[in-house]
């Protein structure tokens, strides 16, 4: 679906020890500020879907940024 009025980007986002996040970043055009939601994958992880979420989030005035948490090495909790 198309959407007018909005922005939205893959973005970078510093996480521990210096670990660079990709998160989907969409927001309404202006200058805001705007509520806000964080918007969590399903499994298997980031896709179009989530994307669109985002989008459509956006769409009705929300800032919405969904980070990749499927990236990298497991840490040891997931051992």
């Amino acid at each position: 679906m198309s959407y007018e009025g909005l922005i939205a980007e893959t973005v970078h986002i510093n996480g521990h020890n210096g670990d660079q996040i990709d998160g989907y970043l969409a927001r309404p055009l202006g200058s805001g500020p705007f509520p806000g939601v964080v918007l969590i994958h399903h499994m298997p992880g980031w896709d179009e879907a989530s994307k669109e979420m985002a989008r459509k989030f956006a769409y009705h005035g929300y800032a919405c940024i969904s980070p990749n948490l499927h990236f990298g090495e497991r840490g040891k909790a997931m051992r």
